[in-house]
Order: C-alpha cells, then sequence, then structure tokens
C-alpha cells in the first residue's frame, strides 16, 4: 500500500487549506472511483474524520460522476452492469457504497469454489437458498432496493435487482441467463434440463413453467405474449429499474436525485420509441 494513490491522499485529507482541498478532488475525479470502496477493497483502515472527510469529498464528486458515467453511457450500447454502476452511485446515500462490479466478480469466484461445473440449476439454488438473497418484503420500495451494490451486500431488493444479479453473475461464469420482463413482476429465464423455465429470484428462486406463465397473462394477444415471455434487452432491464428508481425517490421527496433519474428516464425512452413491439406493461 506504501506507493498507492490512496495513503497520500489519506495524509492530504488532515490538511483543511482550499488549494489541497481542490487538489484531492482533482485526483479523486482522476481516480475515477468511489475512494470509500477502494480503500475497503485493499484493507485500508481509516479513522472517523477521515471517513467523514471522505464522504464530504463524495458528495462533491458525485455530480461531476453521475453526469459523465450517463453521458458516456448514452452514446455506447446499452450495458445493464455499467448501469448498474451508475445507479448505485445515484443511490448510494440510501446504502450500498462498493462497487458493484466488484461484487458481482466475488459472488461468481464464491459459487465457482463450490461449483466448479457451473449450470444454471446450481447458481439459482446458490443466489437464492443456500446463501439467501431475498426479495425485500417489509420495504419494497426503499430506494435502496434499486441499488445492485446494496442488493449484493445485504442480500434483499427488488425482483429487478435479484434477476440483475442472477444474469450478471451468469455472463462471468459462461452460463446462458435472460432478464424477462413480465408484466409487475420481473422473472429471469434460461434452460434447465433441456427446457425453458422462468425464475421468480424473489421467491425464492422459484421455477415456473410457460403454462403457469400463460395463465397469469391471460387473454393476451399472442404478438404480446411472445414478447413478454421473451428474453428482455439490456435497455429494457434499464427502463424497468429507472421506473422503479423514480417511484422510490418520489415517495421520499428526494428532489434531485428525482429530477436526474426521471431525465435519464427520458432519455431511455426516446431511444426506445422505435421499437416494433411496444410494452405497455413496463
Amino acid at each position: 500500500m506504501e506507493g498507492s494513490p490512496w495513503v497520500h491522499l489519506l495524509h492530504l485529507l488532515d490538511d483543511e487549506s482550499p488549494v489541497v482541498h481542490g487538489a484531492v478532488l482533482g485526483k479523486l475525479r482522476e481516480l475515477g472511483t468511489d475512494p470509500l470502496a477502494a480503500l475497503e477493497a485493499q484493507g485500508v483502515e481509516i479513522n472517523p474524520r477521515q471517513r467523514q472527510r471522505l464522504l464530504s469529498c463524495r458528495l462533491e464528486q458525485e455530480e461531476y460522476w453521475l453526469t459523465d458515467g450517463w453521458n458516456r453511457w448514452l452514446s455506447a450500447p446499452a450495458d445493464l452492469e455499467s448501469f448498474h454502476a451508475l445507479t448505485s452511485t445515484l443511490l448510494s446515500v440510501y446504502g450500498g457504497t462498493s462497487d458493484p462490479r466488484r461484487l458481482l466478480d466475488r459472488w461468481a469466484r464464491d459459487y465457482s469454489l463450490r461449483h466448479p461445473v457451473p449450470d444454471l440449476e446450481s447458481l439459482v439454488a446458490f443466489l437464492f437458498r443456500e446463501d439467501g438473497i431475498q426479495g425485500d418484503t417489509e420495504d419494497y420500495f426503499a430506494p435502496r432496493n434499486s441499488s445492485l451494490a446494496w442488493v449484493l451486500e445485504n442480500r434483499k431488493g427488488l425482483p429487478i435487482t435479484l434477476c440483475s444479479a442472477l444474469v450478471l453473475i451468469a455472463k462471468r461464469l459462461g452460463v446462458q441467463a435472460h432478464g424477462v420482463a413480465f408484466p409487475g413482476h420481473f422473472l429471469a429465464s434460461g434452460d434447465m434440463h433441456g427446457r425453458r423455465v422462468w425464475i421468480d429470484a424473489f421467491d425464492g428462486g422459484r421455477i415456473i413453467g410457460r403454462e403457469e406463465l400463460v395463465e397469469a397473462l391471460g387473454r393476451v394477444p399472442e404478438e404480446m405474449r411472445r414478447h413478454v415471455l421473451s428474453p428482455a434487452s439490456d435497455e429494457e432491464f434499464c427502463v424497468r429499474i429507472l421506473r422503479n428508481v423514480v417511484t422510490s425517490l418520489e415517495k421520499v421527496e428526494d428532489v434531485e436525485r428525482h429530477r436526474r433519474a426521471t431525465e435519464w428516464l427520458g432519455a431511455l425512452d426516446g431511444l426506445r420509441r422505435g421499437d416494433k413491439v411496444p410494452d405497455p406493461f413496463s
């Protein structure tokens, strides 16, 4: 750690000069990561005063990270994982300060230690039964439940964040899993024992057959039914996540973050207006 830039920054935190403070902010912007999460990942202990100063710096940096990160995300093909990094940063004041990408790596490693030959069935059991990631039934609309960092750290969340965890960890392991934008309750899907199944991550990874879902959809036109039961694109994933974020921030009257999330949702909805099949259930 002696050669780490973080050690130097910790020393500078004790200097209250505006010039030094500006230099610290500049270095944090250059490093481009959450200082508290980075120090935690490297096992560096900090005192309460240093933690408070870093939190203050982090809040000052948040505007830059979110604006710059969103502009870069929007200019590239939709990517679920980097989107979750952005939303976790947006919601970090509600809990979950780690980079979700590092947490996904950790969960994938832990699974691999127990299951050298990966498959969807054992991964679902590992995530939602053995290690017990659960749906949050006590405070469903809390903003933190839309933060993948919070979900992976605290093992509770919404259907869509639990499905995101499954899909993104599966991708690291070479296992096929997809999100499914089922109306009102996001699901995952994949193949088990040669047949397509759907997975309710919120309900302990319960396996669902096509017949049950078709019955739940009722008299929906066949074209719409096929669309709803098919794998969701990353874009669809992100729109559903943002709608949850907007709703939860409105409930807690977080005006500034609600404004930003609403702007993001408007931009994403604009990208989707060319979809051939609309999704009225989203």
